[in-house]
């Protein structure tokens, strides 16, 4: 399966409008699946928290628009627009800085 850019965009601006109107303040979407790798969709209002949860296998996640705040153990880093960063092997929680959606990679187990 392949996914234009375009049609990426169209993905994450239809699921901030999700968030913006669900009680938690986030949408998800399962875009690709290849065998255990999953790619899936979050979208998460300003203010809105993933809440602490642990790190599957493997996992990255890219950020396609807005800002996040990943939080574990004490640390947090900010990942912007264009950025991907490795979770952290520990308990995490998310935090949306801004209107924001990412692309999370998983290996499933």
């Amino acid at each position: 399966m392949h996914i234009t850019q375009a049609e990426l965009d169209d993905l994450v601006t239809s699921e901030l409008a999700k968030a913006t109107g669900a009680p938690l303040g986030r949408s998800a979407i399962a875009v690709l699946k290849d065998g255990r790798l999953r790619h899936t969709l979050i979208a998460l209002t300003a203010g809105s928290v993933l809440k602490e949860h642990p790190k599957p296998e493997s996992a990255t996640l890219l950020v396609l628009r807005g800002s996040i705040e990943v939080r574990w153990e004490g640390q947090s880093t900010l990942v912007a627009h264009g950025g991907l960063f490795v979770l952290p092997n520990a308990l995490h929680d998310v935090l949306a800085e801004t209107d924001s959606a990412f692309m999370l990679t998983t290996i499933a187990g």
